[in-house]
C-alpha cells in the first residue's frame, strides 16, 4: 500500500512538473482575434497533463485592478468596565451536613 501511494505521489509530482503544450493548427486560422477558434480535429502534437488546462479546452485570464486597502487605526483605550459576569459561588452557605450530630 506504501509503494502504490508512493507511485502516485511522484506520477502526481510529474504531471504537475511537466508544462501545457497545446499544439496549434495554424493552416485552419484566417485571422487572428481576442479569442482564437481554431481545428484541432489533425493535431497530434497536443500534450496536456491531467493537471493542466491547454488553451484548447478554453481558458479566460480577467484582469482587475487592485483597489488599496487602508487600515484605519483608533489610539483611544476605554476605561469604562462592560462585564456581566456574576459569581454563582457563595461563600456564606452553611449546611447541615457540616454539623455535629445532634443528640
Amino acid at each position: 500500500m506504501k509503494s502504490l501511494s508512493f507511485i502516485l505521489a511522484v506520477l502526481m509530482l510529474t504531471l504537475t512538473a511537466k508544462p501545457c503544450s497545446d499544439g496549434q493548427n495554424f493552416e485552419d486560422q484566417q485571422q487572428e482575434e481576442l479569442s482564437l477558434d481554431h481545428n484541432h480535429q489533425d493535431d497530434n502534437d497536443d500534450s496536456c497533463p491531467i493537471t493542466c488546462i491547454c488553451s484548447c479546452c478554453g481558458m479566460s485570464i480577467a484582469y482587475e485592478p487592485l483597489t488599496p486597502f487602508e487600515f484605519t487605526f483608533h489610539s483611544s483605550i476605554s476605561t469604562l468596565l462592560t462585564t456581566n459576569y456574576q459569581s454563582i459561588y457563595r461563600f456564606d452557605f452553611h449546611s447541615n451536613i457540616w454539623q455535629p450530630p445532634q443528640a
